[in-house]
């Protein structure tokens, strides 16, 4: 029993998953990482360390591999530096920020810009491959 009838108000922070956000710099890593995963889904983030945009939408990114990482799915980010400008022109990178969704049996699966503004659209793509389907979008009538 506590004197005075206070009960001191603890919160404990909720501690991320461990390595819930993985940082591939070469090509090897890349391939470790992404390409021999054995998650079911691979969601990678390009960026460069000097981008406005980039920046913007760190908070967002951080936060949907805090509450979507699993067993089945893997968060990466990729830097864009003089070093590794091989493998960003390699796997088509047109701009930053940009996403790539992999699939374990389909590979890549999905290639999109990943600005804030679009954010809750790449969030609605990666819902629909972690649920196993997708939205069937009506033709339009002649």
């Amino acid at each position: 029993k506590v004197e005075g009838g206070f009960l001191p108000r603890v919160r404990f922070k909720k501690r991320p998953p461990k390595k819930f956000l993985t940082k591939v710099s070469n090509l090897i890593d890349y391939k470790h990482e992404v390409v021999d995963c054995e998650e079911d889904i691979v969601v990678v983030k390009f960026y460069a360390p000097w981008c406005r945009s980039c920046k913007a939408m760190e908070p967002l990114y951080k936060r949907l591999a805090y509450t979507k990482s699993s067993a089945s799915v893997k968060f990466v980010q990729v830097p864009i530096t003089q070093d590794n400008t091989v493998l960003h022109q390699g796997l088509g990178v047109p701009s930053v920020p940009f996403g790539h969704i992999y699939h374990k049996d389909a590979g890549l699966v999905e290639e999109l810009k990943i600005k804030k503004k679009e954010f809750s659209n790449f969030e609605k793509i990666l819902q629909t491959y972690m649920d196993g389907e997708c939205e069937l979008v009506p033709e339009p009538s002649p």
